[in-house]
């Protein structure tokens, strides 16, 4: 069961890993942060899809697999959050630099 609870939150950190640094990575080529900031969501959402189903068909019981769906769902939306607002302060630090 350790080995299952630590592939489960690997899964969620890879998911913020791959979002924060594609959407990093996007934003250097777009005068705004929308497009990086959906596309770093939309990567965030298949990872945790991914593992939501996943985790549907290794928990044993209706409860576990229903809190670990759960888990997931808060987990994509702080994700989402905190990506919006490096993403927006990140923008915001390189419009104000002079180029």
């Amino acid at each position: 069961m350790k080995m299952v609870l630590f592939f489960f939150i690997l899964c969620i950190l890879l998911a913020a890993a791959a979002s924060f640094l594609w959407s990093c990575k996007r934003l250097l080529d777009f005068n705004s942060y929308k497009k990086p900031f959906l596309e770093g969501t939309f990567l965030n959402f298949i990872i945790l899809m991914s593992g939501s189903l996943w985790w549907t068909f290794i928990s044993s019981s209706s409860e576990e697999r229903w809190t670990g769906i759960f888990y997931f769902l808060i987990s994509f939306l702080v994700i989402m959050v905190l990506n919006g607002a490096v993403l927006a302060f990140l923008y915001s630090k390189r419009k104000d630099t002079p180029s």
